[in-house]
């Protein structure tokens, strides 16, 4: 009877420390693979959205399909872990509109990105190709006007 008790221990320590394990192994999983941290928002929901760019100051809206564009972007944005300070450079702030009447902003330059305030470190190319899709529309939009 006495074997049995520091058997039982010991199995309940190991089992206690492969969940530990397990766990400490997602949380790294995820700081290194990164998350989508949009990947939820979707077109449907969104009334339009103003679009940013600076230094160039330009001020434009994105309504129907140009808007489900920009919300393909942001979906594959992939966020890494979250970051405090910014960085200098070519911006884009997109301040989105939903139907229901909330607004969320969103702030990409270069390799980060700023989601309702919450700083993070993403990929350099989501950057870009936020800030190649508000090129697209500034294109379009003055070949309309």
């Amino acid at each position: 009877m006495d074997k049995q008790l520091p058997n039982r221990t010991h199995l309940i320590l190991r089992r206690i420390l492969t969940v530990v394990v397990v766990l400490a192994l997602l949380v790294a999983v995820r700081l290194v693979l990164g998350s989508k941290e949009m990947m939820y928002l979707s077109a449907r929901d969104i009334d339009h959205i103003e679009v940013t760019v600076n230094p160039d100051g330009l001020a434009l809206s994105a309504y129907g399909d140009d808007a489900a564009e920009g919300v393909k972007v942001l979906n594959k944005t992939v966020c890494y872990y979250p970051q405090a300070e910014e960085v200098a450079g070519q911006s884009v702030s997109l301040d989105i509109y939903m139907n229901d009447e909330t607004t969320m902003t969103v702030v990409s330059c270069g390799n980060h990105c700023t989601i309702d305030g919450k700083g993070y470190k993403t990929r350099l190319a989501d950057g870009e190709a936020l800030v190649q899709w508000a090129q697209a529309l500034a294109e379009k939009q003055s070949t309309q006007s």
